[in-house]
């Protein structure tokens, strides 16, 4: 399963956050692309992941999680799939 995720970061913990960044101790292996961020809001980014299901998903994102004030997620699916599934309907 693929995920697009929104996030705002937690800027009273964003020292911290960066530690773990920097000493790369937050596993990035379910993340599938480089996180973007907003430019008008740069405390808000998006990501994709990828996971086996939504229990994996919210086990490889836990340890992310507490840096982050908001976080949003949407399962989305790869274009292809997108046209086959508008083409059946």
């Amino acid at each position: 399963m693929i995920f697009l995720v929104k996030v705002r970061v937690d800027t009273a913990k964003l020292a911290e956050f960066g530690a773990k960044l920097q000493g790369g101790t937050l596993s990035r292996e379910a993340i599938r692309s480089d996180t973007y961020c907003l430019d008008a809001d740069p405390a808000v980014g998006y990501s994709v992941w990828e996971a086996e299901d939504e229990a994996d998903f919210a086990r490889r994102f836990a340890s992310w999680r507490v840096y982050y004030s908001e976080a949003e997620i949407r399962r989305v699916v790869p274009p292809m799939e997108a046209m086959a599934r508008l083409m059946k309907s």
